[in-house]
């Protein structure tokens, strides 16, 4: 991987994450599509203590 691959990687790591994370409801859309957390927004089976 080069720098400017690097670079535009980068770039859009910091672009979806401020686009997930400008409402509370992209956020917990983002967990749902991770398969982090359900609808209620509880954690998913494997996340659980």
């Amino acid at each position: 991987m080069t720098e400017e691959d690097a670079k535009k990687i980068m770039e859009q790591l910091k672009k979806y994450t401020e686009e997930t994370t400008s409402s509370k409801e992209k956020a917990l859309q983002a967990l749902i599509d991770a398969g982090l957390v359900k609808a209620d927004g509880q954690p998913t089976d494997l996340y659980r203590n």
